[in-house]
């Protein structure tokens, strides 16, 4: 009953020209898109019937069908995979791709990881200082701002009541060796930069302490 259902060859094959010369698909002079599809299409009909001489006229329907939706599939794929990858995922992939003032703190702390890993310590230092900074606003201790300076986020931190003493004390810390690691003379060090890890890891920072590594 299915087969009997089924278009013959020459039905699918005006039906395709019929579509592809709507003027959406006009992309050539003259619809000759449309002509040399629906001559495609009945040379891939005649070539099944020529691999499978015993098979049935609507055998040959269900299987060209089948066969093109196929390669229609494969060929779609392989375009999607070639196009620019811009939605959230790839940006988690890639925090680098995002905008400085779209960047969260974890975008931030895997951008220091990955110049820690090539061991370009001040940049991994400022990006780690990044992340700090945002985490720091996540809990509610400081007002994040590209105008503020480490001064004054020391000094905002100091002075609010969000966090215990302890961490006062570590944020306190950070930002010094930051700004010593960061732009001090000496070159910074594998060591001196595992130290400022683990005082961002000590306010809450989710450090993946690979400095060096």
């Amino acid at each position: 009953m299915f087969q009997e259902q089924l278009p013959s060859a020459d039905e699918v094959s005006r039906t395709l020209a019929d579509i592809l010369a709507g003027p959406e698909f006009q992309a050539f002079e003259g619809g000759l898109s449309s002509r040399v599809l629906a001559e495609l299409w009945v040379r891939f009909w005649d070539w099944v019937r020529g691999m499978f001489p015993g098979i049935s006229e609507s055998q040959a329907e269900l299987l060209t069908v089948v066969v093109a939706a196929v390669c229609l599939g494969a060929v779609a794929y392989v375009v999607l995979r070639a196009l620019p990858q811009t939605g959230p995922q790839s940006a988690r992939r890639d925090p680098e791709a995002v905008p400085d003032e779209r960047r969260s703190a974890r975008d931030w702390l895997r951008i220091a990881a990955e110049r820690a890993r090539a061991s370009e310590y001040r940049h991994a230092a400022t990006a780690l200082y990044q992340g700090f900074v945002l985490t720091l606003e996540r809990r509610g201790a400081v007002d994040s701002h590209p105008s503020k300076t480490p001064g004054e986020y020391a000094l905002e931190v100091a002075g609010g009541e969000v966090i215990d003493e302890r961490a006062k004390d570590d944020a306190a810390n950070f930002i010094r060796s930051f700004q010593e690691l960061a732009f001090g003379q000496e070159t910074p060090t594998s060591s001196g930069y595992r130290g400022l890890e683990q005082l961002a890891d000590h306010v809450g920072c989710e450090v993946t302490g690979e400095a060096g590594r």
